[in-house]
């Protein structure tokens, strides 16, 4: 019998993607654990917003030895919707970068760059692009190409960081130019 899951208070500061995403845990679990009717209780939202505590059970278990407790399941935090906040984001993600190629985790350092590229530059490019193409160019061959070549090609420490502070130079310049078009839009 698979699984039934059921979600239980308190959800809908949660998000659905994030429900889904429990959900699959719980029932992923629940599969690995041998529960034959399993549930899922929120047992405690904590009010400072920073987790979710959540408790698995055994429907079928006359004891508690079948009790999960996942804890620290940070909320959706705010997810960036203007290009000034993918600037910040990719800004986090690139210091990240910085910190796992000086520990030499360059597969680490590469899913970030590509993180930074993939899931943030993408929301730049457009409105970039109308003010300023080369701009715009320079910057997405410069993280999408350069920086993870130069990852790949474990280039010395120096050498990467001073490439991320170009591209941080043409951040700042990008951020100049949207917050210019933004505030003359007002």
């Amino acid at each position: 019998m698979i699984p039934q899951i059921a979600l239980l208070d308190k959800v809908s500061d949660y998000g659905f993607p994030r429900l889904l995403s429990i959900s699959l845990l719980f029932i992923t679990l629940g599969v690995l654990f041998g529960f034959q009717n399993s549930y899922a209780q929120i047992i405690d939202d904590t009010q400072n917003d920073s987790q979710l505590n959540l408790e698995l059970r055994d429907q079928n278990s006359t004891n508690n030895t079948n009790t999960i407790i996942v804890s620290n399941l940070t909320k959706n935090s705010e997810e960036p919707t203007t290009p000034i906040e993918f600037i910040s984001k990719i800004r986090t993600l690139l210091n990240q970068t910085i910190e796992e190629y000086n520990s030499q985790n360059y597969t680490g350092a590469e899913e970030l760059a590509t993180s930074a590229y993939l899931d943030n530059y993408e929301y730049v490019e457009a409105p970039l692009a109308e003010k300023d193409r080369p701009l715009m160019e320079t910057t997405e061959i410069m993280m999408r190409e350069e920086l993870r070549q130069m990852i790949l090609d474990e280039v010395p420490n120096e050498e990467l960081v001073s490439h991320i502070e170009d591209i941080n130079n043409n951040l700042d310049r990008v951020v100049e130019l949207l917050s210019d078009s933004s505030s003359s839009s007002s």
